[in-house]
């Protein structure tokens, strides 16, 4: 099973703002969030990537699973807090059967980040409700 974070390397650090005052995106200052985050752990890796079409929902990542549901999440303000979310949830998600994480276990700071759940090729048609 692989389990990647895949995060948008051309996403706005705000809506006013593309860079920075470093020069660096908002996607950029969110994949060194999570790599710090992530640092000695093995079993997610990132992936970059240079646009994930999710422009107006800045800062965007897709939490990417193999065998279980996927989501698109976005609104991030890239940094420490929200990387520390996603990889919370993420785990939380790696421990269902599913790839479903209820709502009271989510994290306050994942909470209105949700933009789509994709399916993999194995998801059931019919799901409980999260």
């Amino acid at each position: 099973m692989a389990r990647t974070i895949i995060v948008c390397q051309t996403c706005r650090m705000t809506k006013e703002e593309k860079l920075d005052s470093k020069g660096v995106t908002g996607g950029e200052r969110l994949t060194e969030a999570l790599e710090k985050e992530l640092e000695g752990r093995d079993d997610l890796t990132i992936q970059k990537q240079d646009c994930l079409w999710a422009c107006s929902e800045h800062c965007n990542v897709v939490l990417a699973d193999s065998e279980k549901f996927s989501y698109l999440a976005g609104r991030f303000e890239p940094g420490p807090r929200a990387a520390k979310a996603i990889v919370e949830w993420f785990d939380k998600h790696g421990e269902s059967e599913l790839g479903q994480v209820p709502f009271r276990q989510w994290p306050d700071d994942m909470r209105g980040h949700f933009i789509a759940r994709i399916p993999s090729l194995s998801s059931p048609t019919t799901t409980k409700p999260e």
